[in-house]
């Protein structure tokens, strides 16, 4: 196995601690679910008890699926490698005799009140393969400010040794 020039892991603290709070609070939920269904009640105080458990019983489902997202978040991000002759991304590796372009692309989220008006803009890195394959890694995740000149350097002594 040839050594990597470069190596950029991503930044999953964020994803990471959204996962373990929402399993908490799905834990929490589904703890008062129990709770207020395993209560003896009658009439209106029963309605009620019913109301709450249904309602917590969302929040659990809602956390839970946020959790499993989170989770599955982190487990797609993985590290990029930099070689002497290809990209390792988490998407597979892009050779470089293969590669049509890398970019980074600024992703802008219009307002909705005006739309010419960006709120958010998120720069992504994006690799182009021949083939149409696409890798695709957010500034969210990686430093792709960092990745882009070591990929284009990486890629310049490449074509130079060719």
């Amino acid at each position: 196995m040839e050594e990597a020039l470069y190596t950029f892991a991503p930044d999953n603290s964020v994803a990471v601690q959204t996962a373990w709070a929402a399993v908490t609070i799905a834990l929490g939920a589904l703890a008062g679910t129990a709770i207020l269904l395993k209560k003896k009640a009658g009439g209106l105080s029963h309605n009620q008890n019913m109301l709450a458990a249904m309602l917590l019983f969302f929040v659990m489902m809602i956390s839970a699926g946020t959790a499993f997202f989170s989770w599955l978040k982190v487990r797609k991000t993985g590290p990029v490698a930099v070689y002497k002759d290809a990209v390792e991304t988490p998407y597979g590796k892009a050779a470089f005799s293969n590669f049509k372009d890398a970019y980074i692309y600024a992703d802008n989220q219009p307002s909705l009140v005006s739309p010419g008006r960006s709120v958010r803009t998120t720069k992504i890195l994006v690799i182009e393969e021949r083939d149409g394959k696409t890798h695709v890694m957010s500034k969210e995740d990686y430093p792709v400010q960092e990745m882009l000149p070591a990929i284009k350097n990486a890629y310049k002594d490449w074509q130079e040794k060719r």
